[in-house]
């Protein structure tokens, strides 16, 4: 019932990161809200950097 409970709440703190925006800043150094489409999401990161990063921010 424990490993339950943790799941639930350290899903959610992870779901909240929004790793496509990091992953543009570390890898590419491009800021995915002012570039692209404007959105944070995989599909402009998979546009706006290089085909490494979509595919890791994707995943």
């Amino acid at each position: 019932m424990l490993p339950n409970l943790l799941v639930i709440p350290i899903g959610y703190a992870l779901g909240s990161i929004p790793f496509a925006l990091l992953l543009g800043r570390w890898l590419g150094g491009i800021d995915l809200r002012r570039s692209g489409s404007g959105n944070m999401g995989a599909a402009n990161a998979f546009r706006t950097t290089r085909p490494l990063e979509g595919l890791v921010a994707m995943t």
